[in-house]
């Protein structure tokens, strides 16, 4: 029998007290392993939930007009150039679209926009720029207080090789800097190449 015994001869049938017991005791193991599982959750929760809200407040930092001024310098054989620049910054949920162009004077007008999204999961950041003459960039990298530290890709060799590094600076109290740092000859060393800093309008 599986599920009773007669327990005295000719007696009635009874619940056997064995298998009540084992069955007491998975009823407790599976309470024990949903409630591990429960807890579980909710330490993540309680994780990723100030991390998350940080990320948000920080992210919101960039939403309105953007305007400002600096230096572009293309490699070692050109001189720095100055520009004026005008961003629009759309702030989503884990993600950050900043679009506008650059201007050099009369000698060109570029667009640019920087499109990054955040993986609370593994608290980095990825996406993509655009604004080199050779075309969009991958960018990835994470958030270290007021400024995201990305490394840049170029979908082909710029000055040698196609590694960059990027850091947009936001303190929240309406100014940007975004500056990136590469070399200017093959194998050269690293230094910045542009730069340029923006306030909320």
């Amino acid at each position: 029998m599986t599920v009773a015994d007669i327990l005295t001869p000719g007696g009635p049938i009874q619940q056997s007290s064995g298998i009540t017991g084992v069955r007491r005791s998975m009823g407790a193991a599976a309470c024990r392993r949903n409630a591990a599982a429960c807890l579980s959750c909710v330490v993540a929760a309680l994780a990723w939930g100030p991390t998350c809200a940080a990320e948000s407040d920080f992210l919101a930092r960039f939403r309105g007009s953007w305007s400002g001024s600096g230096t572009v310098q293309r490699d070692g054989g050109s001189q720095p150039r100055q520009v004026t620049c005008s961003v629009m910054g759309s702030p989503a949920e884990n993600r950050i679209s900043a679009q506008g162009s650059c201007r050099a004077y009369l000698i060109f007008v570029r667009p640019i926009a920087i499109d990054v999204a955040y993986d609370p999961r593994s608290g980095i950041y990825h996406g993509t720029y655009t604004g080199a003459r050779i075309g969009p960039a991958r960018l990835s990298g994470r958030r270290g207080g007021d400024a995201l530290n990305l490394r840049i890709e170029w979908p082909r060799p710029v000055n040698g090789d196609t590694q960059a590094t990027m850091v947009i600076h936001n303190d929240g109290r309406g100014r940007l800097r975004i500056a990136v740092a590469d070399n200017l000859t093959p194998g050269g060393r690293i230094q910045q190449t542009s730069e340029i800093i923006l306030e909320r309008e």
